[in-house]
């Protein structure tokens, strides 16, 4: 049956290809931010989300602190095993791949990073780590704010991608659609019909009809352009999946190194995509937590280091910055069961080709706990955030975060 620009938008159909997520139409319109300062068009961030709160003191160990071994008697990293990064402080041993990125310059290690008044809940904090907004419940994340202030999505069909089935809350934004892609390959628009010919044609309906000249309520034109970008997108993510070829070697088994390389395979396609976002899980590790943190730091070092060697191979590492983040560290003393439960302050990691390597800020005295017995965080995270807006994403930070926070100096420009 023929379709008709009423049935589309009634039926809010065909709003995209599969995965795509709709932009958030609430009552308050875009962020009126002004223009960004432009950076490269070339430049890329990719996010990457250590999901139920990674324990950061057994992820930047200090074992320099003899509380440290007096709080963890069992879950304690041994002096022997860490992987130095000064006298005090060192790596995790199953981050052997990020300990040579930090000798070779490329890896900033930022200790102690937090808010005022942390909150312990998984869902409450890792939304103002989404959205840089720890005093007030916002419907943008911090990412989404630069896409509307960037216009990035001008003649872009694909400005961000959140990897994965569900829209990463960094991308939440008012006036800029971006997809949730769980596979390249399988990225495509979906219709009810079994035959590609009769499939072809429904697509080729839906570009007619969006496509008209007419008097579109706001509404309409939102509907219509995020429609038409969907399509676009789609296309375009079809041919990279056809074209990506890699020498590199990504781990096995390896959540995280599978989107990381679904990164590269976009960044090769070179669709113009500056923004991504990726989740590794299991990190809520209140029990026998031992095995399994020790495998997540395994596959977090060995999914970045094949990813940092498929850049290199793209000849992109300088265009490109990698940040790592998790809603809360864990408690400083280890439970009853072997494990950790939820904290506060952690570090991150932000590694790039253009990145001054080394130890920022400072790490929290285990001696020094505040009443609930948690590290007392020594950077603020918008801090981070502000240091990658401006120096690598050439974006005015202090509109994006609704405030002013000097970025700490681990990025270069160029």
């Amino acid at each position: 049956m023929p379709v008709s620009r009423r049935d589309l938008l009634s039926r809010g159909a065909l709003l995209v290809a599969a995965g795509l997520t709709v932009p958030s139409f609430v009552s308050r319109t875009a962020l009126a931010l002004g223009p960004a300062a432009q950076a490269s068009k070339n430049t890329i961030l990719v996010a990457v989300q250590l999901s139920g709160g990674n324990d950061g003191l057994n992820t930047v160990v200090p074992y320099g602190q003899q509380s440290y071994y007096d709080l963890r008697p069992t879950l304690a990293v041994a002096p022997d095993e860490v992987l130095p990064l000064s006298d005090t402080v060192g790596l995790h041993p199953g981050l052997a791949g990020l300990k040579g990125l930090y000798d070779a310059g490329k890896l900033a290690v930022i200790q102690g990073v937090g808010y005022p008044n942390p909150n312990r809940s998984h869902f409450r904090s890792m939304d103002i780590w989404h959205s840089a907004h720890p005093d007030t419940f916002e419907t943008s994340g911090w990412l989404g704010r630069y896409l509307d202030a960037c216009q990035c999505s001008q003649g872009n069909a694909m400005p961000a991608i959140s990897v994965g089935d569900q829209l990463n809350g960094v991308f939440w934004t008012d006036t800029t659609l971006v997809p949730a892609v769980a596979s390249v390959g399988a990225f495509s628009y979906q219709t009810d019909t079994k035959y590609k010919n009769d499939r072809d044609l429904q697509l080729k309906t839906l570009q007619n009809i969006y496509n008209q000249a007419g008097h579109w309520s706001p509404f309409e034109t939102t509907i219509r352009q995020g429609t038409l970008q969907a399509l676009a997108g789609s296309d375009e993510l079809q041919k990279v999946a056809a074209s990506y070829q890699t020498p590199i070697e990504y781990p096995a088994n390896n959540g995280l190194a599978s989107q990381l390389k679904m990164v590269a395979q976009v960044i090769a396609g070179n669709i113009g995509t500056r923004l991504f976002s990726v989740t590794t899980g299991g990190f809520d590790t209140h029990a026998n937590e031992k095995s399994q943190h020790d495998k997540l730091m395994g596959q977090l070092s060995d999914a970045l280091a094949a990813f940092w060697q498929d850049l290199a191979h793209l000849n992109r590492q300088d265009d490109v910055v990698v940040m790592t983040f998790s809603e809360f560290g864990r408690r400083a003393a280890q439970n009853g069961s072997a494990g950790t439960d939820h904290g506060t302050a952690e570090p991150m990691f932000v590694l790039g080709g253009k990145v001054q390597g080394g130890l920022y800020g400072t790490y929290p005295s285990l001696a020094d706990l505040d009443s609930n017995g948690d590290i007392k965080f020594s950077a603020d995270f918008r801090s981070v955030y502000a240091g990658i807006l401006r120096t690598h994403l050439g974006a005015d930070d202090a509109k994006v975060l609704g405030g002013s926070f000097d970025p700490l100096g681990a990025f270069v420009t160029g």
